[in-house]
């Protein structure tokens, strides 16, 4: 560890990081565009000069290394010159465009100009431009405004480095520099967005969000990626109920700065009809709009008369909603219950350290299986460590688990036997929307299904249609490949009458079971609302 003091503050830090790191630790921001802390350092944009009690000129923090003892003053008279000049210089061709750039609001380059630019140029108003690259796709996800570019090469970088892929690289000389991809070689990496993360001006936008809208009109929430098992974490972009965009939230040990485009651009599976009110089917064969009420009286009576239970759980489901749903379907109702998740091609995610390799189309396989093999009850509570995950989840072994037994059946064979059938969650598999699977499903007396999506062909064949969630309306934990028990937080309430799996739950229990301490209460269960504990990552 180093003792040092910067701009007065003495802090301690480990020894041989760079200034820009060590003034974190003193809670100052050093001012900086190529730098980035899980990228190379290249010194190129001298942004992050600071001054060093002992050396005669400006250092450049991003590559200067701490040692003990050491005087650093970021904010002075001769510092601020020397980043008012460089803003000069980049400033000299930059376009103000900034009402119309996605990158307005969230910009470096807009926020220190009004700190260190002038209104005035010494360079006249002749500004250098590039024809025709001004909204050039260079990529399926990527668009380029070439204009706006500084040259900072983080985004070569990360091609280079990070994706291990370098489509993009300098090309011409002098003033004429540009960043571009090569002849034939299209940014079509598996991580190709995250070029939009590390810019720091509006040179490279992704296609989805462009023009949506204005980044100070969003509201954010901290939750975790539902494509795969791995558990990016993410901020959701929303407003008024709608998600415009997932972006990467920092997590050294699951995804670090990164977001991998599956994952990022998943949320418009959600751009569809949604399924807003209960439905019950009626004595003549007509599913119609319910109250709640009548909705849960039409399960109640059909499991007073039921003798065979099953129910599908679904790897979407947080580990709180695994574990209030086998509490009333398996413990009281005597349910026989599984869960199965869709295996996808392995994704690719860089932690600081490793990498992880997501091979599960959900986000949660392993939590669900913990619950329903009894791991996280409420005698054995909740851990994160890999102990706590039953075989069948083995967080060792990459490929996907076998489909469940009870599940496999009831797809292939049909539910003929069963006489009250629980579907808690529609999407809970693509086989799910095959005509064939779902008239074996059918095939139940009754059947019981949980759904958002308007547009599923299981909510056809329903006796009662009970309106559900999606991730972004919930909050809980989900365990991702890792065993790592990660916190997802809900950006707005239900659509409609829908409401939360949890409450959705509770109503039943309360109603069938009006005497169990279980459903009485509302939010999560006891045994995982330990977010201040090192088992729960918020």
């Amino acid at each position: 560890m180093a003792k040092i003091t910067i701009d007065g503050v003495e802090v301690e830090v480990q020894e041989g990081i760079n200034c820009i790191e060590a003034a974190k630790a003193a809670d100052i921001h050093v001012p900086h565009f190529c730098y980035h802390p899980s990228l190379s350092v290249v010194g190129q944009c001298r942004m992050c000069l600071v001054e060093i009690e002992g050396m005669p000129k400006l250092q450049a923090g991003c590559s200067t290394t701490v040692k003990d003892g050491m005087k650093i003053h970021v904010w002075n008279e001769k510092v601020d010159a020397a980043r008012k000049g460089q803003m000069e210089f980049l400033l000299i061709n930059h376009p103000l465009d900034c009402p119309i750039c996605d990158k307005a609001g969230e910009c470096p380059l807009q926020d220190y100009s009004f700190n260190y630019g002038t209104v005035t140029s010494r360079y006249g108003e002749f500004k250098r431009t590039y024809p025709g690259m001004d909204r050039t796709p260079i990529g399926p996800h990527v668009v380029q405004n070439m204009n706006r570019c500084i040259h900072c090469t983080r985004c070569i970088r990360f091609t280079n480095e990070i994706s291990g892929t370098a489509e993009l690289g300098f090309f011409k000389r002098g003033a004429s520099t540009e960043v571009g991809v090569f002849p034939g070689t299209p940014l079509d990496n598996w991580m190709s967005a995250c070029v939009t993360d590390v810019c720091p001006t509006g040179a490279l936008t992704t296609r989805e969000f462009r023009f949506e809208s204005r980044v100070w009109n969003l509201q954010s929430a901290e939750s975790v990626c539902n494509g795969c098992d791995v558990g990016c974490n993410i901020f959701i972009g929303y407003r008024q109920g709608q998600i415009f965009r997932y972006r990467p939230r920092v997590n050294p040990e699951v995804n670090d700065h990164w977001l991998c485009d599956f994952g990022r651009f998943s949320y418009e599976r959600y751009d569809t009809d949604r399924v807003v009110v209960p439905k019950v089917r009626t004595d003549d064969d007509y599913l119609g709009i319910s109250t709640w009420r009548e909705a849960l009286e039409a399960i109640g009576n059909a499991a007073g008369n039921a003798t065979k239970t099953a129910a599908i759980f679904s790897a979407n489901m947080t580990n709180e909603e695994a574990w209030l749903a086998k509490e009333l379907f398996v413990e009281r109702m005597g349910a026989s219950a599984g869960v199965m998740v869709d295996a996808i091609e392995p994704i690719r995610m860089k932690s600081r350290t490793e990498w992880h390799l997501g091979t599960q189309a959900a986000p949660n396989y392993r939590g669900v299986a913990a619950a329903l093999s009894g791991v996280g009850s409420r005698e054995s509570g909740v851990g994160a460590d890999s102990t706590s995950i039953p075989s069948s989840a083995s967080i060792s072994d990459p490929r996907p688990p076998t489909p469940d037994s009870l599940i496999e059946r009831l797809l292939t064979t049909g539910a003929g036997d069963i006489d009250l059938l629980f579907i808690t969650d529609a999407a809970f598999s693509e086989r799910a929307k095959d005509p064939a699977v779902v008239a074996n499903l059918r095939k139940a007396k009754f059947l019981v299904v949980m759904s958002w999506d308007a547009n599923h062909p299981l909510n056809d064949v329903a006796d009662v249609l009970l309106p559900s969630t999606i991730h972004a309306e919930k909050e809980g934990t989900f365990t991702n490949l890792q065993g790592r028990v990660q916190r997802i937080h809900q950006a707005y309430p239900p659509k409609g009458q829908a409401v939360t799996d949890l409450e959705l739950y509770r109503r039943i229990g309360a109603m069938l079971y009006s005497d169990a301490e279980e459903f009485r209460g509302f939010g999560l269960i006891p045994e995982f609302a330990v977010a201040e504990t090192a088992a729960v990552q918020a």
